[in-house]
């Protein structure tokens, strides 16, 4: 619910008459905005990221909690095998949405013998304006969805997804031997199948009514991680113009308006009061400190000798033949390791090589698509690789500590998703 509000309260931003407003009038719009965005991100983070996030606490009670039903019960039933299937969500992902529609547009495309021409003969950039001529219905259909799925991959300083890229994709496709409509019908097909193994399994096994509002909890962590992550995104795609419209009238960058705390946006435009110096230090090196007592944000060398007296944690597994991590989506894969960690990591990526990451982010799932298996870092089922792992059927563990650092580029590796094992070949 927060996660909504905060989308419909920012994209009111989108719909604003920005560079026509008065200062006060563009803070409190912001103020609006940022009253849900702090309940979402604040009240939101506590529900579902910082449940799991500390040694996959929800995850494991969950698993732990089945394994032990399933052993008192004698049940055959492989817990790696089915663990995936119980906690996948009834509500689809905003990707996983965005992915269909994107498919019926591609149906679409080919059934339209001049947008299809125009789609197979023209580079990306000249597409919309020949499309625009030949058919404006189709032209209006991929502007919307362009608009509405754009800010998918945002994250948190963008940029937003272009409509190139998506145009690029329908190129690709269109141009290729896949058929969109057996893509669509495999899509429906394998979300349909897993709901009914679901339904089945709960027969199967049995499940105290306890255990099954223990398993929905699951579900529901998953979906609303997911969708509050979408809705960040979204949040951060709409602050977009009016931070740059309040840099404008301030002679600042967007990126010096990100430097800025929350509060000290509302003090720049209406009292003018902000260190153009202090902006340009936090973008090199900042280091922001909280306790019981104070907030404060070091830069320079301050920052750089804070950080020198400051312990961190660090979690790596030795590779003695074999490393370990909890099952996401079960399933078994040999292949070549390729560490992508940012969006410039994909070229490496080619069809049927092991994904191996730190944590993935919706920027990283077209090279999550080629993967004939995911290992990450960042654990539990409400993890991101966790999630587009169930929803593309791809073999995964996650919580593999120092995934990314002890495997390496080249490395051959067989990944046993089944049971959390990854070993070096």
């Amino acid at each position: 619910k927060l996660s909504r509000l905060f989308m419909r309260e920012s994209s009111k931003i989108l719909h604003a008459p920005l560079p026509s407003l008065t200062d006060r009038q563009l803070i409190k719009l912001f103020k609006n905005c940022l009253l849900y965005h702090r309940q979402q991100h604040g009240i939101g983070a506590s529900i579902s990221w910082q449940a799991d996030a500390d040694k996959e606490r929800v995850t494991r009670g969950i698993w732990q909690k089945i394994e032990t039903h399933l052993r008192q019960t004698g049940s055959s039933h492989e817990l790696a095998d089915i663990f995936g299937i119980l906690t996948t969500p009834e509500q689809e992902s905003l990707a996983a949405l965005e992915e269909k529609d994107f498919l019926r547009l591609a149906i679409l495309i080919k059934s339209k013998p001049k947008a299809l021409r125009i789609f197979k003969t023209n580079e990306a950039s000249e597409i919309m304006k020949k499309l625009h001529q030949a058919d404006e219905s189709l032209y209006n259909k991929i502007n919307k969805h362009y608009r509405n799925y754009c800010w998918l991959t945002y994250q948190y300083k963008g940029p937003a997804a272009s409509l190139e890229q998506f145009l690029g994709r329908w190129q690709t496709l269109v141009k290729g031997q896949s058929d969109p409509k057996s893509l669509l019908k495999k899509f429906i097909s394998e979300r349909k199948q897993v709901l009914n193994q679901q339904k089945l399994l709960n027969k199967q096994i049995k499940l105290t009514p306890y255990l099954k509002k223990i398993v929905r909890m699951g579900q529901r962590l998953v979906y609303i991680k997911d969708f509050r992550k979408y809705a960040l995104y979204h949040g951060m795609y709409c602050y977009e113009p009016l931070f740059i419209e309040i840099g404008r009238r301030l002679g600042l960058t967007i990126s010096q308006i990100w430097a800025m705390n929350t509060w000290e946006i509302p003090d720049a435009l209406l009292k003018r009061q902000f260190n153009v110096h202090e902006l340009n230090e936090r973008q090199k090196l900042a280091v922001a400190y909280t306790d019981a007592k104070k907030y404060v944000v070091y830069t320079g060398q301050t920052a750089r000798n804070f950080l020198t007296k400051v312990v961190f944690e660090k979690q790596f597994q030795q590779m003695i033949g074999e490393l370990h991590g909890t099952p996401a989506c079960s399933g078994k894969a040999v292949g070549t390791v390729k560490i992508v960690n940012l969006p410039t990591d994909m070229k490496k990526m080619k069809q049927g090589d092991i994904m191996v990451a730190h944590n993935t982010n919706p920027n990283l799932v077209p090279a999550m698509k080629k993967a004939a298996a995911l290992v990450s870092e960042a654990g539990g089922l409400t993890c991101h690789t966790a999630i587009v792992a169930r929803e593309l059927r791809i073999p995964s563990v996650v919580g593999v500590p120092g995934a990314d650092k002890i495997l390496h580029d080249g490395d051959r590796v067989k990944v046993d998703a089944t049971h959390g094992i990854i070993k070096k070949i």
